[in-house]
């Protein structure tokens, strides 16, 4: 009878201690010696779209000795990865398979690992259990993009472990302002969305990784809100976490009905933009339902990464905390590619290190850092892992839509989410560009939809937004139009964008 057996490959025996405090010449050896052993034991052996990249431009896996020696390969986009008519099996290319034969095709034959690894492999020795453990997929989480088809980003046990220790680090950072018995009350809210959410799952392996209790509570539906926050206002957590928008809304639904959240501590918020604005509300909110000086942070991750990098929670933000022993990290002029010197504004470039599952190398996140990145140690919680800025714009906007023309003015389209999402009465929302009654010689028209806070000042709402875009965008917008979370959802999802975007409809 066949018997599965306990993973034993497990990456916590890899992990490196002294994560924050490591120096910058230990931490360059560090990384070179596992990005040398990655690329030549792992990726190019295993990889089929690494293998195809090294080979048709000609370079020699062993030469790639440095991080400095990654900017000889390709960049990889969201497009590459993504599924399409001609290959939907595409995805699959990115994916470690041991003993994947290179037929041209990226559909495998099937899940299962091969029986047996070349003599003079890494795992060589390993048995099929091992390898199955280590390299199998267990979580499939799907990112969106330009694509109309989802696009699968897969996970094995041995990421789940490295999401752990990343979630454990990230508990640890959020925590810098917390109280000295603030390990005491060891218990935290998980209000991130659905389990195809990879913040739910940083939440849920953080809390695994500090043995903590968690509750995980989704946004809502599933338990109703009445019941969800008695079960927060009862359980007495230390550590709130969930989206801007969401939490938010909650917060000012709950003060407004004189809830005791006075036990929470600290909030940490992901899966969006954390602005100013964001922070100083949630704190006014928490203070009103009897926190003491709680402490409002922000994390940043992305499904290509696979974890999350937290924001210390200092007044003002000193940026993301990063894992440099788990991926390397690049800032690149979006227009050129040159890699940038510390501090320039450039869009985020990501490698996985000692990944399983999906792998990338040099993706291109889209993600702008505005100041870009430092290693100099944190001023406020001292740690020295590098720290990239928290002042985050899309390259979607940054590139195609700075300086477009609409209605005879010259504008930059950024100034739609710097109101809207500054406007602690709207929830979501989404603009979009289009030619009157769709005739292409026709007068550009500017239509936003936007679903306010569930009891956000609903009441002149539209000339607000109005008045504060004229002043923004130097025009008005022909219509603001109040509608529900799910109307903006379905049109953000047929535009192919996510929350807070600005489509251009108009012919090309």
């Amino acid at each position: 009878m066949a018997r599965l057996k306990v993973p034993r490959r497990r990456w916590e025996t890899r992990c490196v201690e002294g994560w924050d405090t490591w120096k910058p010449d230990e931490l360059r050896k560090l990384q070179n010696e596992r990005l040398r052993r990655f690329i030549n034991e792992v990726v190019y052996p295993y990889h089929p779209h690494s293998r195809r990249a090294f080979d048709e431009n000609g370079i020699d896996p062993g030469s790639i000795m440095s991080a400095e020696d990654l900017q000889r390969l390709p960049f990889t986009y969201k497009e590459d990865i993504a599924p399409s008519p001609e290959d939907p099996y595409n995805p699959r290319g990115f994916l470690l398979r041991p003993g994947f034969e290179s037929s041209g095709s990226s559909k495998p034959p099937g899940w299962m690992l091969p029986e047996s690894i070349s003599a003079d492999s890494h795992f060589s020795g390993a048995s099929e259990q091992e390898l199955h453990e280590e390299f199998q997929p267990v979580l499939t989480m799907f990112t969106t993009g330009r694509t109309a088809e989802p696009t699968p980003f897969f996970f094995s046990l041995y990421d789940l472990e490295r999401m752990r220790e990343a979630g454990r680090r990230l508990a640890s950072v959020v925590a810098s302002r917390a109280s000295s018995d603030y390990d005491k009350n060891a218990t935290s809210v998980n209000h991130f969305p659905g389990t195809q959410h990879l913040a739910y799952w940083v939440a849920v392996m953080g809390a695994e990784g500090t043995a903590s209790t968690i509750i995980n509570t989704g946004v809502g539906p599933a338990m109703g809100k009445e019941r969800m926050l008695n079960i927060i206002e009862r359980a007495r957590p230390a550590l709130f976490m969930g989206l801007p928008g969401y939490t938010y809304d909650l917060f000012k639904m709950s003060a407004a009905e004189g809830r005791d959240f006075s036990s929470i501590e600290v909030v940490a918020m992901g899966g969006d933009r954390v602005t100013t604005t964001d922070r100083e509300k949630i704190t006014e909110l928490l203070e009103e339902m009897g926190a003491v000086d709680p402490v409002v942070t922000g994390a940043y991750g992305a499904t290509e990464l696979k974890y999350a990098w937290a924001d210390c929670g200092d007044e003002e933000s000193k940026g993301y905390h990063t894992n440099p022993d788990m991926e390397i990290i690049e800032v690149v002029n979006p227009d050129t590619g040159d890699v940038l010197p510390e501090g320039e504004t450039g869009e985020l470039v990501v490698t996985n290190l000692d990944a399983r599952g999906s792998v990338v190398l040099r993706y291109r996140t889209g993600d702008i850092l505005v100041g870009g990145y430092t290693s100099e140690p944190c001023p406020f919680c001292g740690r020295t892992m590098p720290r990239i800025s928290s002042t985050i714009e899309r390259r979607e906007l940054g590139k195609e839509f700075v300086l477009a023309k609409v209605k005879g003015n010259l504008v930059d389209l950024n100034a739609f989410s710097s109101v809207l999402d500054n406007n602690v009465d709207v929830l979501e929302w989404l603009v979009e560009i289009r030619k009157k009654n769709d005739e292409p010689a026709g007068i550009d028209e500017v239509w936003i939809y936007v679903c306010p806070t569930s009891i956000g000042e609903v009441t002149g709402l539209e000339a607000r937004i109005e008045t504060s875009l004229s002043e923004a965008v130097e025009f008005r917008p022909d219509r603001v139009i109040i509608t529900s979370f799910e109307d903006v959802s379905e049109r953000q999802a047929a535009a192919g964008r996510g929350p807070g975007r600005v489509v251009d409809m108009r012919p090309r």
